[in-house]
């Protein structure tokens, strides 16, 4: 039972996750560089009227116009959301540290490469899991519906409150953000669950009320005015080509799967003695 599980999911995950990459590199990738540029800010101009941030002690921040201190503080250090850290000097200067990201090319599409193979096999294992609960043999046709609920559970319907977000998008939180996409993860699953395998005619109604329920308590979002740097043309086709991806990701790694389970229960079964 547990090779079954771990072989099944090594081997289907790291397919979707080769999947994911390719298409990820050819659609999604294009998007995120584009959006990218729009992070970019100009210079400030040499001489211009500027105004340099200071930090008390207290943790009060404002700002001296001129481009000169009127009075010296601490040197302190800020972190933004970004990861940067911010420091302000005594002079009133500010330099900023950025944090590592992979270089273009190789490097950034090799990670790129690694991180969707483990997400490939975290879900495979997932996958693999219910379908061993599940108790019966599948179908490749049976395997790319088990793909498509994948794809509703962890993609889809948690996208309905929090759609894929373009680089420099505004948004909320990431604290509140993950809580309401695990919570709608975990409902919509266990939702559709019942709703496919409840036996009672009770379970269906909750299952439908459970897939419903995230949306209607509300995900986290921006606060209200917040506008991000990308374009919203190139935000919405961001959107389209995530979830599209996902939904093919989705379906190589059902349709792997039933096709490894068919092979791993055919070998257990012709390597079991005859009695």
């Amino acid at each position: 039972m547990l090779y079954r599980l771990i072989v099944s999911g090594l081997v289907s995950g790291a397919i979707a996750g080769v999947v994911a990459t390719v298409l990820h590199l050819l659609l999604v990738e294009p998007l995120i560089f584009a959006a990218e540029q729009f992070e970019v800010q100009e210079p400030a101009v040499a001489g211009a009227a500027t105004e340099v941030p200071h930090t008390h002690a207290n943790g009060l921040t404002h700002a001296h116009t001129g481009g000169a201190s009127l009075h010296a503080h601490k040197t302190t250090a800020n972190t933004s959301e970004a990861g940067d850290t911010v420091h302000i000097h005594e002079d009133g200067s500010t330099h900023v540290h950025e944090a590592w990201e992979p270089a273009d090319g190789v490097q950034r599409s090799g990670l790129t490469l690694v991180a969707n193979i483990l997400i490939g096999i975290a879900y495979g294992a997932l996958l693999a899991t219910a379908l061993t609960l599940y108790g019966h043999g599948i179908t490749l046709q049976q395997g790319a519906i088990w793909g498509i609920a994948g794809y509703l559970c962890f993609n889809f319907l948690p996208a309905l409150g929090l759609p894929p977000e373009v680089p420099g998008a505004a948004a909320a939180d990431l604290f509140p953000r993950q809580v309401w996409w695990l919570t709608t993860a975990f409902l919509s699953a266990l939702g559709l669950a019942l709703l496919a395998f409840g036996n009672l005619l009770i379970w269906k109604p909750v299952g439908l009320i459970l897939l419903i329920a995230p949306h209607v308590f509300g995900a986290p979002h921006a606060p209200a005015g917040a506008v991000g740097t990308a374009p919203p043309e190139l935000a919405s086709h961001f959107v389209v080509t995530t979830l599209f991806s996902g939904a093919m990701m989705w379906l190589a790694l059902g349709i792997a799967m039933a096709y490894m389970l068919q092979r791993i229960d055919a070998r257990q079964t012709a390597t079991q003695p005859v009695t």
